[in-house]
């Protein structure tokens, strides 16, 4: 921008000198005119008295050649004039000026003319005071007031001129003085800015090497950095490995080596019962069906750990996923293991999601059966599953009027075995909601609960959008079973 303003500036002055130059000149062009009418007008003057005196010697010697030199000199006069109105035709006052003086000559030269005719030997005596008295008189008068006029207002042109070109010399002076004071000026501004350019160019590389050699000071860190976190993994990922394998260890012991001499306990137990029931007191009665439970109780908490334990080792197949269509079949089958008691279900519609259809139906599963099981000591027993946006993304919720739970124990509710209520009011092997965390988790989504005593329990849980719009609204409100 600044270099622009500076040309600009060199443009404006130079333009100022070639301007004044030029008017300069125009107005030397006007001097050397006026210069000219001024020669025009004194060989006129000169042309006009050769004619007198070719009249004075042809009347002095009568010779025949001042006849011939008198003919030229009024060609010459009469060229002269035509060559005076030429030269100022761009001037009216002149113009009339020289048109009187043009009529004045003709008819002067036409007196002349007569005047030569006139004169012979005899007679030259006689007209010689009356060719005087008409060459002489008032015509040639009349002629020099003329002239002079005309040769007075071209000298004062002339005057007027002069001093207009001395005037618009000292101002192209002055321009071209301060075109070149200027020129300078830039010149010693230019140099400062470049200067300047040059030390802030040296500035921004010794910033821009600082900031290299402090990148790949950075680099050479991030580079030990990233060799000790690829240790780490290493280590870590043999340790992970390590895990895996006592833990498969573990579900295969607990797969074989458990479950047989529980199947064995529950078995034994009830041929007991069966067979041997009347043998029994009653308290041996009693004893034989706490050992039964007990061993079926147990069984149930070995089948949800292995099944955690399947989970955790599963990737998730991502697919399109209707959740109403989900919610309609997992409510199906949950309303047919309820029967005969008394659930409203109200089922907004639901959005489509991405994720693996099996393990989302297990996450539906667990959480509308938590509020079949809570809602058990209702009368009559209200189950809402719906959706809203918040905070830019999807939020499916499962929320019922059952007994709730503390808020203050929220956090323990999704751990294994973290039970909070008895397990002689509600059944249940504490491990759902574990399972439920744990595929949330797999598919990048959050879960979380609230709720009151006594108030009901509401469930919250997110899921990689697939799609914005809903399915066609299927509302289903009090459908009772």
């Amino acid at each position: 921008m600044a270099g622009i303003f500076i040309l600009f500036i060199l443009f404006l002055a130079f333009y100022s000198a070639f301007r004044s130059a030029a008017q300069s000149e125009k107005l030397s062009d006007w001097v050397a005119h006026t210069q000219e009418v001024l020669g025009a007008i004194a060989q006129a003057r000169l042309n006009r008295a050769s004619l007198k005196n070719e009249l004075w010697g042809y009347r002095a010697t009568h010779h025949p050649g001042f006849q011939g030199q008198f003919q030229e000199d009024r060609r010459r006069l009469d060229d002269g004039m035509k060559l005076l109105q030429k030269l100022t035709a761009d001037n009216p006052s002149q113009q009339r000026h020289l048109a009187e003086l043009t009529t004045a000559i003709s008819n002067y030269e036409v007196v002349l003319e007569n005047a030569m005719q006139r004169t012979s030997p005899e007679g030259a005596a006689g007209s010689g005071r009356t060719a005087e008295s008409l060459i002489d008189g008032p015509l040639d008068a009349e002629i020099s007031l003329l002239v002079e006029s005309l040769e007075s207002d071209e000298r004062t042109l002339l005057a007027s001129r002069s001093q207009a070109v001395s005037v618009s010399a000292r101002q192209t002076r002055r321009v071209i003085l301060l075109a070149g004071l200027l020129s300078f000026a830039i010149l010693i501004v230019a140099d400062l800015l470049i200067r300047g350019e040059i030390m802030t160019r040296e500035k921004i590389e010794e910033d821009l090497h600082e900031q290299i050699r402090a990148r790949q000071k950075a680099e050479y860190v991030i580079r030990r950095l990233n060799e000790e976190l690829e240790d780490r993994v290493r280590l870590r990922t043999a340790e992970l490995q390590e895990i895996n394998g006592e833990l498969k260890a573990f579900t295969y012991s607990v797969s074989h080596d458990l479950r047989a001499p529980l199947r064995h306990m529950e078995g034994f137990s009830r041929l007991l019962q069966k067979d041997h029931a009347d043998k029994l007191s009653t308290d041996g009665r009693h004893y034989v069906d706490r050992i039964q439970s007990a061993a079926t109780h147990m069984s149930s908490l070995v089948e949800g750990l292995l099944h955690l334990s399947r989970i955790g080792r599963q990737v998730p197949e991502r697919n399109a996923i209707s959740l109403h269509a989900l919610t309609e079949d997992v409510r199906a089958e949950l309303t047919e293991e309820s029967e005969g008691r008394l659930i409203d279900w109200k089922i907004s519609p639901l959005p489509e999601v991405d994720g693996d259809p099996l393990l989302v139906r297990q996450v539906l599963f667990n959480l509308v059966s938590n509020s079949v099981k809570f809602t058990s000591k209702q009368d009559r027993a209200l189950i809402e599953i719906g959706s809203k946006e918040e905070n830019g993304e999807t939020v499916i919720y499962v929320r019922d009027n059952g007994a709730g739970f503390d808020p203050s124990y929220a956090e323990k509710l999704f751990g294994v075995f973290q039970r909070l209520h008895r397990q002689d009011e509600f059944e249940g092997t504490e491990i759902g909601l574990a399972i439920v965390q744990r595929i949330i988790h797999k598919h990048g989504g959050r879960v979380w609960a609230e709720s009151r005593p006594g108030d009901g329990a509401t469930f919250y849980f997110t899921l990689p959008s697939q799609t914005r719009n809903a399915p066609p609204p299927e509302m289903l409100i009090g459908v009772t079973t």
